[in-house]
């Protein structure tokens, strides 16, 4: 009885400034904090200091490290690509960003997601836009135009979520990147020029964060495509699956720049994203505390607009390599 009418206070009040709204959150906040940990030699780590270092090391080698150089060309996948980016493109990727362009992508930021490490949340700058709207506007519009950006405005907040219930090692959490607002306000007017072309450069086997099209699709043609396959009078066939483990934190940036060249994005743009995404630095979410400070080498954040548009073009790379093996040297046919 004393339990249901908890349930029913709870549902009645939900996030009203109460006795039992804060007392659900230190709840939560209590239940959410590592106190422990086990290191790489199966040594559990109970002194806090111990277990910080444990997770700074981790994601330091995970996302830090030296940056890999000398990727060679990929231009000899251009005859298999879908699509390359014409003069018509270039103009509209190249279209000078206007104010109202700021406002309108600031405005565009869900204000419940969470702040970067500066704390200040979307729903912040757009209640104080009137005030602030002019300084964000001119950093904003300054970074288009000269193609550099502040490193304190591109630092990144790696928040951990647990993967399982009782989590025990450094690898059962998630990290979740959340970065500044004026950071992200930048990449979305960037986004906002390739939704324009990256229809037309992605073939139309790959459907997730391309406009118009949904996953639900490829999970039908993959049924559709493998329900055959026990036939014996059908030619050889084969169905690689491919396991992206760690899938946006291994990403080479230099890579990425010798994909973008691929689809002929034009060296300013290519340039304006190489500036956000090798400018980064990380420091971690730990027991309501920041801890370490370590500069970003490889890899896309979950948090940045610009990450799923830059990832969905380094697999079409991937979609392109397949076939081009396929046609030179494989005795399988390409779907």
């Amino acid at each position: 009885m004393l339990q249901q009418r908890a349930k029913l206070r709870w549902m009645k009040e939900e996030d009203q400034c109460s006795r039992i709204f804060f007392r659900k959150i230190n709840a939560r906040r209590a239940s959410q904090r590592i106190y422990q940990i086990q290191n790489a030699e199966r040594n559990l780590l109970t002194d806090f200091n111990l277990v910080v270092n444990e997770f700074v090391e981790y994601f330091s080698r995970l996302f830090g490290g030296t940056r890999r150089e000398g990727f060679i060309s990929l231009d000899f996948l251009q005859q298999y690509t879908k699509h390359l980016i014409t003069e018509e493109d270039v103009a509209l990727i190249s279209t000078p960003v206007m104010r109202n362009e700021v406002r309108d992508a600031n405005f565009d930021i869900d204000e419940d997601s969470a702040p970067g490490p500066d704390g200040f949340s979307s729903g912040f700058f757009k209640a104080a836009w009137p005030i602030v709207g002019e300084d964000v506007t001119k950093a904003i519009l300054e970074f288009f135009q000269n193609g550099w950006i502040v490193r304190q405005v591109n630092t990144t907040l790696i928040t951990l979520i647990p993967k399982v219930n009782i989590p025990s090692k450094v690898t059962d959490f998630r990290p979740i990147s959340c970065c500044n607002v004026i950071y992200k306000a930048i990449t979305k007017i960037m986004v906002k020029r390739m939704q324009a072309v990256l229809e037309k450069l992605i073939d139309t086997t790959q459907n997730v964060f391309v406009p118009g099209r949904s996953i639900s699709d490829n999970i039908l043609l993959a049924q559709e495509l493998l329900s055959g396959y026990k036939q014996k009078r059908l030619p050889p066939r084969c169905t690689i699956k491919v396991d992206l483990q760690k899938a946006y934190d291994s990403v080479e940036w230099n890579y990425l720049m010798v994909v973008l060249r691929l689809f002929k994005f034009p060296l300013p743009f290519i340039n304006l994203v190489d500036q956000c995404i090798s400018t980064a630095s990380c420091s971690i979410s730990l027991n309501s505390g920041i801890h370490g400070f370590f500069p970003s080498t490889r890899g896309l954040r979950q948090d940045d607009p610009i990450s799923p548009y830059m990832f969905v073009l380094v697999m079409e790379s991937f979609h392109l390599l397949l076939k081009w093996k396929i046609n030179n040297e494989g005795s399988f046919k390409f779907h």
